[in-house]
């Protein structure tokens, strides 16, 4: 289907329905809460009824290898708990997103993509719990710096893969096509002095009548792309201006600076792991630090250490957007065209204006709609420095 990028062509989103947005938030938050206790709950539940000794018994009796042993018990497990967790991962992926008039995707379309994700993740699990364990055994005393470092580079290296190898898997891009809209956002870049390698329309309609736009990838990756979606339901001008927001993100390096949030992160969590194990080695009967069976331990203390750090992460991405939200403002000077934007958003992603202040602080990456409108209300063009 061909998009005619004019004024023209913008149809307006459904108009704001404040109880369904608050109604989908709570029904989405409450079955991650659900989904995140299950990672907790059923590892530790396996851990302390023998079910890790079982399967890593199981394991060995089929390989003398201790790499081999590593990932017959990560497939087998994996297996266990993704049965465990794929009622509700169907249940928030598919049935919600019907529910509340998001979803287009048909049921095998879901299950394909759904399993595209799932082996993607199940290849990239047995890598690094393979690894994890191999510097477990050669090096037990500093094996968390290791795998700290290596799994740095690996966060750095998909951020730039991600763009161009993982996302094609599951939408369509294409190259925006001649028009107002590319000149804009093309001639946006150059002001500011980025390289953006192109712009690329992302199919998300196919799938969902959401919303979103970003800037991807680093380097030779680094691109814009903006949901078919957000195209026909705003201006060019409010695209210009979104489009702003997530190019203030570059060029004040907040995903540079996110990441340094992330690697320390990943140090922390590498470095309590590594002190659960050594303590909890005797009182589990695990062979020693390297032995497999103690897997459950380090993926929930991993866990237990992101939702320490949670609020914390998501108190500095806040500060982040408002930041690019200011940087838009006094990059573009559409205060009007950004508030309108932040309302279709808002709308069309069913996000709750002004959620708890209590569950916004703790689970929100982004700021609310409400607030974003009222900093840019309180914005004025005096204000440009």
């Amino acid at each position: 289907m061909e998009l005619k990028l004019t004024e023209t062509s913008v149809a307006e989103p459904p108009a704001a329905d404040p109880a369904k947005a608050r109604v989908y938030q709570r029904t989405k938050l409450t079955v991650s809460l659900v989904s995140t206790g299950l990672n907790i709950f059923v590892p530790l539940l396996f851990l302390f009824l023998g079910g890790s000794e079982a399967v890593r018994n199981l394991a060995e009796g089929w390989t003398g290898s201790s790499g081999l042993t590593v990932i017959l018990y990560v497939l087998v497990a994996g297996a266990g708990l993704q049965i465990i967790e794929f009622p509700l991962e169907f249940y928030s992926g598919f049935i919600i997103e019907k529910k509340f008039g998001l979803g287009k995707v048909s049921v095998l379309g879901w299950l394909w993509d759904w399993t595209k994700g799932t082996l993607i993740q199940t290849v990239l699990g047995v890598a690094i719990i393979s690894g994890i364990y191999l510097l477990l055994r050669l090096q037990p005393e500093n094996w968390w710096i290791w795998a700290a470092i290596a799994a740095t580079f690996l966060m750095v290296i998909m951020m730039a893969l991600v763009p161009v190898l993982l996302l094609p898997l599951f939408y369509k891009f294409e190259p925006i096509p001649e028009g107002e809209l590319k000149d804009r956002l093309f001639a946006l870049a150059d002001r500011i002095g980025t390289r953006v390698r192109g712009v690329y329309v992302w199919h998300l309609g196919d799938k969902s009548s959401k919303a979103n736009a970003a800037v991807t990838g680093w380097g030779r990756t680094r691109r814009i792309i903006i949901s078919d979606t957000l195209i026909e339901s705003n201006t060019p001008e409010e695209i210009e201006v979104v489009m702003a927001h997530e190019l203030g993100h570059h060029v004040r390096g907040d995903v540079w600076k996110m990441m340094v949030v992330q690697t320390a992160l990943i140090f922390i969590s590498f470095f309590v792991i590594d002190l659960a194990l050594v303590s909890w080695i005797d009182s589990l009967g695990l062979r020693g630090i390297a032995d497999v069976a103690g897997l459950p331990l380090v993926l929930v203390v991993g866990a237990g250490v992101s939702l320490v750090a949670l609020p914390i992460a998501n108190w500095l991405s806040r500060k982040a957007e408002t930041a690019a939200d200011l940087y838009a403002l006094n990059l573009t000077g559409m205060k009007d065209q950004f508030i309108s934007a932040m309302t279709k958003l808002g709308d069309q992603n069913l996000s709750q204006q002004q959620p708890n202040a209590l569950v916004e602080f703790i689970f929100h990456s982004h700021p609310s709609v409400q607030h974003r409108i009222d900093k840019a209300n309180a914005w004025s063009p005096t204000m440009i420095q």
